[in-house]
């Protein structure tokens, strides 16, 4: 029992009630916490679905990607398409914020120009004009895949967040549940034992002062 209580605890009634109080808010942390992490399963649970559902999306994507630049040099010429993609601009770098998913702040990705299909034909590099469809057709194409692959970058940082906070959730309703709860459960128990030891001490001390006094009651009535 010693070795099960808090160390330094004073077996008293102030003590068990402060305890008893520790206990309550102990019970009842844990419980938002195990709601909280309810949320946040559910919530890895459709995240990894919405990443593997848009894991195969990009897969085809890449795939018609690779067949309409495929087309595009047929058409085009080879040469004539490396030197359409090396007269291209950079491609912007997407801009990282945070957002906040159930108290757990989560990155967002998102590129400066995401406003729709073509939304790097301004920044192409080359005209229309002496290009054939085929070349804007691939174009567009890696277009939605670079844009698919920063949603998934995106959800894919979520994900990492919502599994960090997760187990670090699921580690403090373990603690609570299996460490921090029966211990107050076990030193509540300690310090009500100490004190019925306490009170069965003093009933038999006040029996026996009881009892001497009878006796030496007894004595000076026969003295008499």
């Amino acid at each position: 029992m010693q070795r099960a209580v808090i160390a330094g605890v004073k077996p008293t009634r102030l003590e068990l009630i402060r305890l008893s109080r520790r206990e309550l808010i102990a019970s009842k942390g844990k419980d938002i916490l195990q709601e909280k992490l309810d949320a946040l399963v559910i919530e890895h649970a459709r995240l990894s679905k919405e990443l593997e559902n848009m894991a195969v999306t990009i897969r085809r994507q890449i795939q018609g990607a690779c067949e309409a630049l495929q087309l595009a040099g047929i058409m085009t010429g080879w040469i004539r398409l490396e030197e359409l993609a090396l007269s291209s601009v950079k491609i912007p770098e997407p801009t990282v914020s945070l957002s906040q998913i159930m108290g757990v702040r989560v990155p967002d990705l998102t590129m400066p120009e995401m406003s729709g299909h073509g939304h790097f034909r301004s920044q192409r590099g080359y005209s229309i004009s002496g290009t054939s469809g085929q070349v804007d057709e691939a174009a567009l194409r890696f277009e939605s895949v670079l844009e698919s692959l920063i949603i998934y970058a995106s959800l894919e940082g979520r994900l990492d967040r919502i599994s960090f906070e997760m187990n670090r959730t699921r580690r403090r309703v373990n603690a609570l549940e299996h460490l921090v709860i029966p211990r107050l459960v076990r030193t509540m128990r300690y310090i009500e034992i100490r004190l019925e030891e306490r009170e069965r001490e003093d009933l038999f001390r006040r029996k026996r002062m009881k009892q001497n006094m009878e006796k030496k009651e007894r004595t000076d009535n026969q003295g008499l």
